[in-house]
């Protein structure tokens, strides 16, 4: 599920009202409690954002951006546990949104819980496959997965999702950087000095070590 439009919103919001279903005003706070949090962002008054957002899911759970606004409030506030909460409400609300599942994903990780963060970004993928891969997002779910395969030492498993990361955002140094070590860890020494040295035409100069080192 990809981003709906706040003006898409509105103007469904008012077709309702026109057939005397739904009180345009109960509709637009949620709207502009949102559009006042995404100014707090802007500005970084983080705090500031998660309460309006807060009081905003309240009046109207279905109301997506507020979820991914929660993302990046959140993550600024150190409020992960809350984060947590809202995200695996939203994915019970919005199924088979990959999106929603990669921000999950990218919680467990940083809580080192490398198995769940597994989980939610192969639910990514998966999704992904049926939304779209044409969203930005979607190379940083394979990249994930590869992080965290290469973190349980599973090099092997690594290897192929970093190679699909590359398909889809090809002068990304990172991915080569870390597919190397993928490489190296499985005995192809030959193919991780390649990528570390892409890598480091990239701007990756942590890679400069490995070249030294195992590359001559």
């Amino acid at each position: 599920m990809r981003r709906i439009t706040l003006l898409l919103v509105a103007l469904v919001s008012v077709a309702k009202f026109a057939v005397g279903q739904v009180d345009v005003s109960a509709i637009n706070k949620p709207i502009e409690l949102l559009q006042e949090a995404n100014k707090d962002i802007e500005n970084g008054d983080y705090q500031d954002a998660v309460q309006k957002l807060i009081a905003a899911n309240r009046l109207n759970p279905k109301l997506r951006e507020v979820y991914l606004s929660l993302n990046v409030a959140c993550l600024h506030t150190n409020q992960i546990s809350l984060l947590k909460d809202y995200l695996i409400k939203a994915k019970k609300i919005f199924e088979e949104d990959d999106e929603l599942c990669y921000y999950l994903g990218n919680l467990y990780q940083n809580q080192k819980k490398y198995t769940e963060a597994v989980k939610e970004y192969s639910l990514a993928i998966d999704y992904s496959k049926k939304n779209g891969e044409d969203y930005e997002l979607v190379y940083a779910y394979y990249l994930n997965r590869g992080n965290c395969y290469l973190k349980q030492n599973e090099f092997a498993k690594a290897i192929p999702d970093y190679t699909y990361s590359l398909k889809l955002n090809k002068d990304n140094g990172a991915i080569y950087a870390n597919r190397g070590i993928a490489y190296f860890q499985t005995g192809k020494r030959k193919e991780a000095c390649v990528d570390w040295r892409k890598a480091k035409s990239l701007g990756v100069t942590s890679v400069n070590a490995y070249i030294n080192r195992y590359c001559r």
